[in-house]
């Protein structure tokens, strides 16, 4: 119909233009410029030519219907079959006769192939008449369009990525999820593409939904009714960058300074709600904003997506993915289990969540051009992962303990779990595997920024401070450096590691050379004995113990329950005992961890113990002289008897100052 009319508005115009002069544009350029045609000498002769200029402007809208400067997309939510949902797209003009349509293979802040073309079903160019182009799949992400210039609209059926047990499933927090009527959480980057050589072209996305799903997103959204939302990017590189869940509402937001910080839950059995969330992560943001002096956004969103651990799909060796996050610059979105033990929930949300928050600083306000121009098929990766997340990875834990929501124990305890989870993976060169990270070889080694990178970033906040007599230290350095360039202006990736040494001193280059392009160990013994803490690979520690026994979580009691009992332990504890008291100190969720350590695990103080069960109902005394054994502690990790006033100032200044 729309055809017909414009057919018929051409032949009219072409039969009186003997009564105008007109500059006319050629007609493949008159719908992206109608807007700007001029028209020149205009001379009336009759009434006909007012009809006539009606005519033009309605042609001209029309014809823009199908050639336009912004992609158009329209997603249905509210007609979900089969997990999958039909997009379609309405394409901006085209010059070219052959264009590549693109699925990204790897997007950023995750660092292996991803191959989101493999979702995509269906897939069909067409003219602005409904009629197919000619198109050849090139590969698992890429089409190939003939008559490109004619193209007006595609269209496919997209499938999520969580369902489906798979050798390259997509780990959670970078997929998607499609449960009709429930949720829909659109990872953009896994149900959009676009066309080679026009991503900078502004998106717009209309979505119909159910009237009981609610968007959570960085994005605009122009809410248009209970039933259509729009959404808006500025390109290709902006949508991608901000992820969008869609179900019931649960949303609480907190005021940070003059920031605003979002919080949005998803709980699949109904466990988690927002308003808890909010409650751990505001003394989180407070210590941020300390550790900032303020923030570098106005806002940010946290999409917290909680699955039940029965049905999730979380074991990579049985083809799952995994609970994490995924950062973006403005939001997060995470893939977490419920947990009904609240001191553990609360632990996980935000160890994971300051790491993701803290991105604010690396990559945000301080990238390589290799990521701010961003190749989704074929990236150049940037040598910097031990900056992006090692540091990162670092500043969350420094952050927490300076600010009283980590102890000065739980620190370099945690400093400790890194280096055995680094040692099983060697010394090798960050900036090589950074670079080369999506090779195989170098692929197994990522997991090394959240370990090695940290420890590396340790100790060069030490060296820093220690070159510089306190002057300066890698917040500092760090910090210097994002006001140099910025979220619009990003480094050289090669000349970035010249830059962070004239920014903090001249001895940190040699540094870089052992232990970040170069493979040296790391010294851990050297830089920990600075702040006072011995480090031993291996170290023999006389204990008590009770026996072979673990705890668990009872949740029709709502306590703490010893589980996996050794019969002949010291203190006749039975499986299924509810853990009530030891030497007269309640035990509650939030001790736990302590006691635990203190009395059961690393022992070396009490030779026998009196503790307190409920078994059956009844309240029991257990009490019992404990054994006594070796204990071999790998990587040793405590503070030192003596340490000199020196070291004690040093601590101080780093996990305190």
């Amino acid at each position: 119909m729309k055809i017909n009319l414009v057919q018929h508005l051409i032949s009219v115009s072409v039969a009186i233009f003997n009564h105008v002069k007109i500059s006319v544009y050629p007609w493949h350029h008159l719908a992206v410029h109608c807007c700007r045609l001029i028209f020149i000498d205009i001379s009336i002769k009759s009434s006909i030519m007012k009809k006539a200029l009606f005519l033009f402007s309605v042609l001209f809208v029309t014809s823009a219907i199908f050639a336009q400067d912004k992609y158009v997309y329209s997603a249905d939510l509210k007609n979900i079959v089969d997990d999958r949902i039909n997009i379609e797209l309405l394409t901006p003009a085209v010059k070219e006769q052959e264009v590549v349509f693109s699925f990204p293979r790897v997007i950023p802040g995750s660092y292996s192939e991803k191959n989101y073309g493999k979702y995509v079903d269906d897939f069909q160019a067409l003219d602005k008449d409904g009629r197919q182009l000619k198109i050849k799949k090139l590969n698992k992400n890429q089409y190939s369009i003939k008559d490109a210039n004619k193209l007006a609209r595609i269209t496919y059926k997209i499938n999520d990525t969580w369902d489906t047990p798979d050798k390259d499933f997509i780990f959670q927090p970078g997929g998607s999820n499609i449960e009709s009527g429930k949720n829909v959480v659109m990872n953009n980057h896994a149900f959009y593409g676009y066309l080679e050589g026009y991503n900078t072209l502004p998106f717009e996305i209309r979505i119909k939904k159910p009237a009981t799903m609610y968007a959570s997103t960085h994005l605009n959204v122009e809410r248009k009714n209970a039933e259509e939302d729009i959404l808006t990017a500025k390109d290709y590189v902006y949508l991608a960058d901000n992820p969008v869940f869609y179900c019931a509402p649960d949303t609480t937001s907190i005021a940070v300074g003059s920031s605003r910080i979002y919080i949005s839950v998803y709980s699949a059995t109904g466990q988690v709600k927002s308003s808890q969330i909010s409650g751990y992560l505001k003394p989180m943001a407070l210590a941020l904003q300390n550790f900032f002096n303020g923030f570098p956004v106005e806002s940010y969103q946290f999409l917290y997506y909680f699955e039940d651990p029965e049905v999730a799909l979380a074991d990579k060796e049985k083809g799952g993915g995994g609970y994490g996050a995924l950062e973006h610059n403005y939001s997060s979105l995470y893939f977490l289990p419920e947990i009904a033990f609240e001191p553990r929930l609360k632990s996980m949300v935000n160890e994971v969540s300051s790491h993701e928050f803290l991105h604010i600083l690396t990559p945000l306000n301080l990238h390589s051009e290799l990521i701010e121009h961003f190749d989704f098929i074929n990236p150049k990766m940037s040598k910097h992962l031990w900056l992006y997340e090692g540091v990162t990875e670092y500043f969350a834990h420094l952050v927490q303990v300076k600010n009283g929501l980590l102890t000065e124990k739980q620190f370099f305890s945690n400093m400790r779990d890194k280096i055995n989870e680094a040692e099983d993976l060697g010394d090798f060169s960050m900036t090589t595997m950074s670079e080369r990270v999506l090779e195989d070889k170098y692929q197994k080694k990522y997991g090394s920024v959240y370990n090695r990178g940290a420890l590396i970033a340790l100790m060069l906040d030490i060296f820093i401070r220690e070159k510089t007599n306190g002057e300066k230290d890698l917040k500092k350095v760090i910090v210097d450096l994002t006001k140099k360039y910025g979220a619009g202006r990003p480094f050289k990736d090669d000349e970035f590691l010249s830059e962070f040494v004239k920014a903090s001193h001249p001895d940190v280059q040699q540094f870089i050379d052992n232990y970040i392009n170069g493979e040296q160990p790391l010294p851990f013994a050297e830089y920990f004995g600075k702040l006072g803490y011995e480090y031993a690979p291996k170290k023999r520690i006389s204990v008590y113990y009770a026996g072979k026994m673990g705890l668990k979580y009872d949740e029709d009691a709502r306590a703490i329950a010893f589980n996996e009992v050794d019969k002949d332990n010291a203190l006749g504890i039975e499986e299924g005992d509810l853990f009530l008291s030891v030497e007269n100190n309640p035990v509650t969720e939030e001790n736990i961890d302590e006691i635990w350590e203190k009395y059961f695990q690393r022992n070396d103080t009490y030779t026998s113990l009196s503790i307190k069960v409920k078994r059956k109902g009844q309240e029991k005394t257990l009490s019992g002289t404990l054994f006594r054994g070796q204990l071999e502690s790998k990587n040793y990790l405590g503070p030192m008897t003596n340490p000199t006033a020196t070291q004690k100032a040093f601590l101080n200044s780093l996990i305190k100052g």
